[in-house]
């Protein structure tokens, strides 16, 4: 077998392959699963071999999906063609409200005075999805909360406690519906970051315009989007100028210019101005979307905390069945045993957990902190390394020529026009800090004639002079006598800068220095994650070891490594996990895809490339490095919630048992204080989504 599942969840499947199988056979690999019928997406990465298969759980199960995934690696590894297979059909379930609202209805009727045998009837009617999974649990034979419940209820019937029934039954359905009403709010809100749900905008009908719903947009259309509106699709500009702050895509923290022919991206906003926009993209299909849809497939997951809780409650299940046998006898009662029967930690296992968790997720998408799941939220808050890469995520990632040293005949302004046209062709950040620095002095630039690029400069001739632009090996490479720039070289690797050599005819003409600006709010986020007791905060780089030694310095980091390939700091990520810490990996580029994947916890921050930000757990729309931050206590304030609700939950059950071993406890009371607790905590946690984000400022303190 060549893949191996990574990550499972409702919804949700992450295989791994080995990359140079995954490279070769990729595109028959996507092919294949598109065709598999209840497949939505499949999205996958050539360079860190992931593949992620996003399917609808209600028409295909993960079992056959898996079954699938084996047959392709025998018949591709063969070379042979595979058969078609039609998938397991998983059946629908009764929509939540729906169970409510019967629910409620019997438990009304059952406080009516009706005749008991129709009384018992419909308790029993309302009580049989419970019995059914009992059954099964039995067949299986099992013992677990489903047993519990199901003793439970038969009980209180045969006792002829109809409205005790009828109450246990309403509570678990209330809070069923607490979990699944707390899931719909977290897909509206992060529906919200493409576009609120009642939104219009204006589409072109032919001379006109008319506002229109955004789900009403197909590709094609053309919208018009005005100084302050959001867009809602990404798109093409075909008519106008804007500026548009699009830091939630590219991580640019001023607003830039789009014209005709520019695109444009879904979540981003017009600061000023007006353009029409032909739509490309719309919805999920999104580039933003397309993260969307990724957390939405793991809002369902179980964390394991909480699966943990299951497990221990199962496990307490022949406990509570025999102290509820040894309390009847202790209190001469049956009621007194039926009493400490409710009293178990199902309901904050399946209830509890996972509106607190949820409830978290949802604020956090509301401060555009895309968080991948619960438990990318429990791992978050066990976070005890973070490790930052340096270039465009504690830096700004745009470097600016501070300074340009001659050393022949050459003016400044004239090699700036020779280096400028050379890497007008190109949209790296060097170019763009070189043709920037040229528009800003006015300077008309030449054409280039057979520009060529060459491993690290670039080779082209300019007004009949033969121009060579680079590194220091591209130039020795080429014979050129650097001797001349040995000290300016120097005094720019002290400052953490880089020289940029340039040669004309031959000859060394000057040395452009460019340096990368340190984030203005860097030294503030690692003061904030030391005082949050971290282990140790890491900076890792491609770069060359001066300028990292640099950053690190001036940031107070002593831990700093330089010169990394992106499987270097994948392996230094997975050194961090063999020694006991829990690593959280902070970048944004595609040579940070390994590490963030390796790591416990990924996060991208704003702006980061398409492959970083499908590798990471968590995903920064917008804001600075203090939203890794936020990104921090929000988690660890949901792991406090949630030991506040078990805390809850034992302290009633406690309270159940002991007055149920006085005889005091009544069916009615104990169920309403052991179940309904726990219920109206989780509708108290839900409650709580619609406050801020925690913005904590603690001492400071030595890392």
């Amino acid at each position: 077998m060549r893949h191996h599942i990574a990550h499972a969840v409702r919804g949700r499947l992450r295989v791994r392959y080995p990359v140079p199988w995954l490279r070769t056979r990729y595109d028959d690999i996507e092919s294949r699963l598109r065709s598999v019928p209840g497949v939505r997406e499949v999205h996958g990465s050539k360079v860190t071999g992931s593949l992620r298969i996003d399917y609808d759980p209600f028409r295909l199960a993960e079992q056959s999906l898996v079954d699938t995934l084996e047959e392709m690696d025998t018949h591709l590894a063969g070379g042979r063609r595979l058969p078609t297979r039609a998938p397991k059909i998983v059946p629908r379930r009764t929509p939540p409200l729906v169970n409510v609202i019967g629910a409620t209805s019997i438990l009304a009727a059952a406080w009516l005075p009706a005749p008991p045998a129709i009384t018992g009837a419909l308790v029993l009617a309302c009580s049989l999805p419970s019995l059914l999974r009992a059954a099964g649990a039995l067949r299986r034979r099992r013992l677990n909360g489903d047993v519990l419940e199901a003793a439970t209820l038969l009980l209180l019937a045969a006792r002829r406690h109809y409205g005790a029934a009828a109450l246990l039954t309403w509570l678990r359905t209330i809070g069923e519906y607490v979990v699944a009403n707390t899931v719909v709010s977290a897909r509206r809100s992060l529906r919200d970051v493409i576009a609120p749900p009642d939104a219009t905008i204006l589409r072109v009908e032919g001379d006109a315009t008319r506002a229109v719903p955004v789900a009403a947009l197909r590709v094609g259309d053309v919208v018009v989007v005005a100084a302050g509106q959001r867009l809602a699709v990404d798109g093409t500009v075909t008519r106008g100028e804007a500026l548009v702050n699009q830091q939630t895509m590219t991580g640019e923290a001023l607003p830039v210019e789009r014209r005709e022919g520019d695109a444009v991206f879904a979540a981003t906003t017009v600061e000023y101005g007006e353009i029409a926009v032909r739509v490309d993209r719309v919805g999920l299909d999104t580039a933003v979307g397309r993260i969307v849809r990724t957390i939405e497939a793991a809002a369902d997951e179980k964390s394991d905390i909480q699966a943990f809780a299951e497990r221990l409650a199962d496990r307490d299940v022949g406990r509570t069945l025999a102290l509820a046998a040894l309390g009847a006898v202790v209190a001469r009662r049956v009621d007194a045993g039926t009493a400490i029967l409710v009293s178990d930690y199902g309901m904050a296992a399946r209830v509890g957990i996972p509106t607190a968790i949820l409830t978290s997720i949802r604020r956090a998408f509301r401060h555009d902190i895309l968080i991948k799941g619960p438990r990318v939220l429990e791992n978050l808050a066990r976070v005890d390394t973070v490790v930052f890469d340096k270039t465009g995520t504690l830096t700004v990632g745009s470097p600016l020529v501070t300074r340009i040293a001659r050393y022949g005949a050459f003016s400044e302004d004239e090699i700036l026009r020779f280096v400028a046209a050379a890497e007008r062709p190109f949209h790296h950040p060097v170019a763009r800090a070189v043709t920037r620095l040229a528009a800003e002095r006015g300077l008309e630039l030449p054409e280039a004639a057979t520009t060529e690029r060459v491993g690290l400069g670039v080779d082209v001739r300019i007004e009949g002079a033969h121009v060579l632009i680079g590194s220091r090996r591209f130039m020795e490479t080429h014979e050129i006598v650097l001797r001349a720039s040995a000290a300016d070289e120097a005094a720019a690797h002290s400052v953490g800068a880089s020289p940029l050599y340039v040669a004309v005819g031959g000859r060394l003409a000057a040395i452009l220095v460019l340096q990368d600006q340190l984030r203005d709010d860097a030294p503030q986020a690692v003061q904030a994650l030391r005082a949050r007791q971290m282990r140790n905060v890491i900076l890792l780089s491609g770069d060359h070891a001066e300028p990292t030694r640099v950053i690190a310095e001036s940031l107070g980091l002593r831990h700093h490594y330089a010169d990394l390939l992106p499987e270097d700091k994948a392996r230094l990520i997975a050194e961090l996990k063999a020694e006991g810490r829990v690593v959280a990996m902070v970048g944004d580029g595609v040579n940070d895809a390994l590490a963030l994947e390796e790591a416990d916890v990924g996060i991208a921050v704003p702006g980061g490339a398409e492959v970083a930000t499908e590798a990471a757990d968590v995903v920064l729309l917008r804001g600075g490095l203090d939203r890794v931050v936020q990104a921090l206590d929000l988690a660890r304030e949901s792991i406090q919630g949630v030991r506040r609700t078990l805390g809850i939950a034992a302290r009633a059950n406690l309270a159940v048992v002991g007055l149920a071993s006085f005889g005091l406890a009544r069916p009615v009371g104990s169920i309403l204080l052991s179940h309904g607790t726990t219920v109206a905590a989780a509708i108290v946690n839900t409650a709580r989504g619609d406050r801020p984000a925690p913005v904590k400022r603690p001492a400071r303190r030595r890392a």
